[in-house]
């Protein structure tokens, strides 16, 4: 009778483990899907909203407006939807582009289906929103910060700072040690990077990557890496 009890318990430990190990590969499974179907909703919703924004501006430009700058159209934007920084259900930056008509276009730093565009996009904004972080900083402190974060997407992104270059030059989904979204930046005369006319204590170079792209500014070139490389 003993061993019959003893059996029967080591059965249901087993049983036991097995539903767990179920359960575990059910999740792991579960959220994959669940974060695809997530996306997929919040681009739809996007989608609509920036169709929205884009009619409202050809309304304008018929109206009144005569297709000016890129400032210009941020106004007019910001008259047709005062509430422009929440068009994206999940916070995506917006940006106009200029149409083939001479419309401005907004597009979305998240879900822009141009996936080399959105990285070159979110990177070049990237760049002024950490040149005006990093003027704050020294104005508010004298110490030298090494890592400055900004606001991109609706998200906080730690912008690190080097002294050299770093051995990115693709996405981080293909290249290994990085993850997600990343940035780095140096200044001028901090390390041996080349400065260009780039006076001492200026940015000289940013780094910015996503999964898909980077895209590397130097005072020295300009804008460089995969994100404006076109295929041959």
């Amino acid at each position: 009778m003993g061993k019959l009890k003893d059996r029967s318990g080591r059965v249901n430990r087993v049983i036991a483990v097995l539903l767990v190990l179920i359960a575990v590969m059910l999740v792991l499974i579960a959220i994959p899907a669940w974060q695809r179907f997530r996306y997929r909703s919040e681009k739809t919703a996007c989608i609509q909203a920036m169709k929205s924004a884009r009619d409202g501006l050809i309304i304008e430009y018929l109206s009144r407006w005569d297709g000016g700058t890129v400032d210009e159209a941020m106004q007019t934007l910001d008259e047709v939807l005062p509430e422009r920084a929440n068009i994206c259900p999940s916070g995506g930056t917006v940006y106009l582009i200029r149409g083939e008509n001479g419309i401005f276009e907004p597009v979305c730093g998240l879900h822009d289906d141009d996936v080399k565009r959105r990285t070159r996009l979110n990177a070049s904004r990237g760049l002024e929103l950490l040149t005006e972080e990093l003027r704050t900083s020294r104005r508010e402190s004298k110490e030298e910060p090494e890592t400055l974060e900004i606001q991109l997407n609706g998200q906080p992104l730690a912008c690190e700072r080097v002294r050299e270059r770093v051995p990115l030059r693709r996405g981080t989904a293909t290249t290994e040690g990085y993850e997600g979204v990343v940035a780095f930046y140096a200044v001028a005369g901090d390390g041996e990077l080349d400065a260009g006319s780039v006076r001492k204590g200026q940015i000289c170079y940013f780094v910015y990557a996503d999964e898909h792209y980077c895209a590397i500014w130097q005072a020295t070139d300009g804008w460089t890496g995969d994100a404006y490389r076109t295929i041959q």
